[in-house]
């Protein structure tokens, strides 16, 4: 079953100057339910444009997105809102957790936003931060914990409400080596055991060779895809090889970690 179905997506940024420039043309896009997808090109290629269509943030200038079904461009804002809450799970380089609350506190804020009672909220959590192995810091402020403890609790956040999609942008951009493959692991073992439908666009290689599949764009366009077919480091070398192809400025990728 299609989660994610994108179809003829497309974005026309234009200026006061009548300057139009396009940032995505004709992209069809199908994610199915427990698939893990990445998304890769050089800067300026449009990925982070399409990120923004599938997060309801932006609105595309031609083309539908369905969502579970759902056109979320149909909804009135209020609808929108909710929509994006209950369907959506994000994940960011930059962790987004709110620095007033508990680890706990921020993941668990879904739950809260819906009404869920604390007893259920608590059974939820319980085997989703074991899974993670942020049991020990959930009581932790969110400056007492590192980048990668950060970045779990994201997940787990992204996760806990069961959404139908979980996005995710650059989400190891901020972090060393150890703490990146951590978190890639956490973020693999929530898609296999939890059978959560991940949409991750990244520059990295090595976080891309966790993926089943991945969708390289350039100039606003699907350029190629690759499915992973035996191991991850079979893959990553075919992630590198794709990525030489594709040409473009992957100047800031760090290559030498898988």
């Amino acid at each position: 079953m299609s989660v994610l179905r994108a179809q003829g997506l497309g974005k026309i940024y234009s200026s006061k100057g009548n300057v139009v420039y396009k940032a995505l043309e004709d992209i069809d896009l199908q994610v199915e339910a427990g698939e893990f997808v990445g998304v890769m090109g050089p800067s300026g290629s449009g990925k982070t444009t399409l990120l923004n269509l599938l997060a309801t943030i932006d609105r595309p200038t031609s083309g539908t997105i369905e969502i579970n079904g759902v056109n979320p461009v149909k909804l009135i804002e209020n609808k929108l809102a909710l929509f994006r809450r209950r369907e959506l799970g994000f994940v960011f380089q930059d962790f987004n957790l709110l620095d007033t609350l508990s680890i706990q506190e921020n993941i668990i804020l879904p739950l809260v936003l819906e009404g869920m009672k604390p007893a259920s909220i608590l059974q939820r959590l319980s085997p989703i931060a074991e899974m993670l192995g942020i049991s020990a810091i959930l009581n932790k402020r969110t400056y007492e914990v590192s980048g990668g403890q950060k970045q779990r609790a994201a997940i787990a956040r992204a996760i806990i409400h069961q959404p139908s999609l979980v996005l995710a942008d650059e989400l190891t951009g901020n972090l060393d080596s150890k703490a990146a493959k951590d978190v890639m692991d956490a973020l693999k073992e929530m898609n296999e055991k939890l059978k959560a439908t991940v949409l991750m666009v990244t520059h990295d290689p090595f976080s891309a060779s966790y993926c089943e599949r991945i969708v390289f764009i350039k100039d606003g366009k699907l350029f190629s895809e690759i499915r992973k077919g035996g191991n991850r480091q079979a893959f990553f070398q075919q992630i590198l090889d794709a990525l030489s192809v594709l040409g473009g400025n992957f100047d800031d990728v760090p290559f030498a970690r898988a």
